[in-house]
C-alpha cells in the first residue's frame, strides 16, 4: 500500500518569506489590514509613550491588538499561552513580523489600555453599520452570567466576624507569649527544640504583624459591606456578585448583549453587575441610540425582561418592544379578572367583584389603587385565587390600560413569531463566544477591566462572523477604502 511520507528531519530547506508560508486568503491578513487601518487613521488614539529613554523599546499598540484579536478567534485566551504561540505559530510570526513579547507585557497591555481597545471596537461597529452588515431592524436583547476571577465561597458578614474574632484571640496569645517570652512544650513544639530565645522573639513578631495585618485586610472588608449593604463579597474581585446561572451559583456579572438580526452580529454590549434583567433593556437600547445615532426598529428580550414601565417608556421612544409576559400561578390556573370601564370595578371569571377600598397607595416604585373582593366565600376557586381573608386583592397602576393590551398584544401570532425568532439570534453568539472564553470567562477582575475583555471578544466575534457571511477580497477592498477616522 501506498502511503505519504514526511520529510527528512535533516534535510535542509530555505524559504524567501514569511509572507509566502501564509496563503492568501489567510484570516490574519484581514485582521493585520483591519488593526492597521483603524492604528493609521487614528494616530493620536494608539500613542504608547515608554517612562524612559534606557531600556527595551517598547510595542506599538497594533502589536498587541493584532495578537488579542487572532487569540480570540481562535481559544487562545491566557497570555502566557499568547506568548507560546507567538514563538511557533507561523501565522502569528507573520502577523507580528516574528515579534515575540513576553507574557506579562501582554497581559499588562490588557490591563492599562482599556480605551484603546474600546476605540477599535467602536470603530469597527461604525464600519458594521455604515456597510448595512448590521442593519438595527430588528435587534435581540439577552443576558448572560459570565464567571468572574473568583472562588465561588465568598464572604459573609456572620463570617466575617468569625473570623475577626478567631484573629483577635490568636493575636492575644501571640502577644501575651511575646510578653513572657514562655518558652513552654508548645511552643517548643512548634519551633522546634534547637530554637533559641532571640529565634523566638524573631518568630514571635512575624507571626503577631501577620495577624494584625490579616486583621485589618478582614475588618475592611466588614466596613465595605456593611457601607454597600452587600450580603456576600469575593476577596479576589470585590465587584463580582453571586449570581444564579445554569450550572449553579457562580461570582460573575451579567453580560447584555444586542444582537441584530440581520446576520447575528452583536450591535452592542453591556457588563453589569444586576443579576436580575427586569431593567435592563432601556440601558441597551439608549447606548445603542448613542452609539449609532439611531434607535432599533424593534427589539425583543424573554420575559426576564418585563418591567411595563421601562416597556411603555422605550416604545415612546418609537421602539416596537415584544417582550415576555410571565403568567402568575393564578391566571395558569384559569383565574382572570376584567376590569369594568363604567362601574370602575373589577369582575372576576367566576362574575364576583372587586371594589375600589383605597388609592394611591405606594408599591414598590408605583403608586396603586387597591380593589379587594366582597363575594369570595364560597366561591369553589378561593383556595387557588387567595388567601385573604377578606377577598382577592388586585392592584390598579396609573397606566393599566397600557399594561392590558400589551399583554393582549403579546398574545397574537405576531408576537408568538418574534419570541421565536428571539431565540434563534441570541444563542448563536452566546454559544460561539463561551465556547471561545472556555470554562473561566474572565480572566481581568472588575468590571471595568471585565469590560475592556468582553470588548475583545465582541469585536473578534463580529470580524470572525464578517468573513464568514462575505467574499475574502470584497471584505479586503470594504477595509481597505473604508475612512476609519
Amino acid at each position: 500500500m501506498l502511503f505519504y511520507q514526511p520529510e527528512d528531519r535533516n534535510q535542509n530547506w530555505l524559504f524567501n518569506s514569511w509572507e509566502e508560508m501564509v496563503e492568501r486568503t489567510n484570516p490574519v491578513r484581514l485582521i493585520d489590514l483591519f488593526i492597521d487601518k483603524i492604528v493609521h487613521d487614528n494616530p493620536d488614539d494608539f500613542i504608547r509613550y515608554k517612562d524612559s529613554n534606557y531600556g527595551a523599546p517598547a510595542y506599538m499598540a497594533s502589536t498587541f491588538l493584532k495578537l488579542y484579536i487572532y487569540g480570540c478567534i481562535n481559544s487562545i485566551n491566557t497570555s502566557r499561552k499568547l506568548e507560546k504561540e507567538c514563538k511557533r505559530n507561523i501565522e502569528l510570526k507573520w502577523l507580528l513580523g516574528d515579534l515575540q513579547p513576553a507574557y506579562w507585557v501582554i497581559s499588562q497591555f490588557r490591563t492599562h489600555h482599556k480605551d484603546m481597545i474600546d476605540k477599535v471596537w467602536k470603530k469597527f461597529r461604525k464600519f458594521l453599520r455604515s456597510n448595512e452588515y448590521i442593519d438595527l431592524q430588528t435587534v435581540a436583547i439577552d443576558g448572560t452570567k459570565l464567571k468572574a476571577n473568583a472562588k465561588k465561597e465568598m464572604l459573609t458578614l456572620a463570617g466575617l466576624k468569625s473570623m475577626i474574632a478567631s484573629t483577635d484571640k490568636q493575636l492575644e496569645e501571640y502577644l501575651e507569649q511575646l510578653k513572657l517570652n514562655d518558652k513552654s512544650d508548645d511552643i517548643l513544639e512548634e519551633y522546634g527544640t534547637d530554637v533559641d530565645s532571640d529565634n523566638l522573639q524573631k518568630h514571635l513578631l512575624e507571626k503577631i504583624s501577620n495577624l494584625e495585618e490579616k486583621i485589618e485586610k478582614l475588618t475592611n472588608f466588614k466596613s465595605k459591606m456593611e457601607l454597600a449593604g452587600l450580603a456576600r463579597l469575593s476577596p479576589s474581585d470585590e465587584e463580582a456578585k453571586l449570581m444564579r446561572s445554569r450550572y449553579g451559583y457562580i461570582p460573575g456579572f451579567n453580560g447584555q448583549f444586542a444582537v441584530d438580526s440581520k446576520h447575528k452580529m452583536i450591535a452592542d454590549f453591556q457588563l453589569t453587575d444586576d443579576e436580575a434583567d427586569t431593567h435592563q433593556a432601556k440601558p441597551m437600547i439608549e447606548s445603542m441610540k448613542e452609539a449609532y445615532d439611531q434607535l432599533p426598529g424593534e427589539a425583543l428580550t424573554d420575559k426576564g425582561y418585563y418591567s411595563p414601565d421601562d416597556i411603555e417608556l422605550i416604545e415612546k421612544l418609537g421602539v416596537d418592544m415584544y417582550v415576555g409576559v410571565p403568567l402568575a400561578p393564578k391566571e395558569e390556573s384559569g383565574i382572570s379578572f376584567r376590569y369594568d370601564l363604567e362601574r370602575q370595578l373589577y369582575v372576576c371569571s367566576q362574575g364576583k367583584e372587586l371594589h375600589l377600598v383605597q388609592k394611591n397607595i405606594k408599591k414598590r416604585s408605583s403608586i396603586v389603587d387597591k380593589y379587594q373582593g366582597t363575594g369570595c366565600d364560597g366561591c369553589p376557586l378561593r383556595v387557588k385565587c387567595t388567601k385573604a381573608k377578606k377577598g382577592r386583592i388586585i392592584y390598579r397602576y396609573p397606566n393599566q390600560e397600557f399594561r392590558d393590551k400589551y399583554k393582549e398584544k403579546m398574545t397574537t401570532a405576531i408576537s408568538k413569531a418574534k419570541m421565536h425568532l428571539r431565540k434563534c439570534l441570541v444563542e448563536h453568539p452566546f454559544g460561539t463566544i463561551k465556547t471561545w472564553m472556555g470554562k473561566f470567562h474572565l480572566l481581568l477582575r472588575g468590571k471595568e477591566k471585565g469590560s475592556t475583555e468582553v470588548c475583545l471578544w465582541v469585536t473578534a466575534y463580529n470580524l470572525r462572523r464578517l468573513m464568514n457571511i462575505e467574499n475574502f477580497d470584497v471584505l479586503k477592498e470594504k477595509i481597505a477604502s473604508y475612512c476609519w477616522a
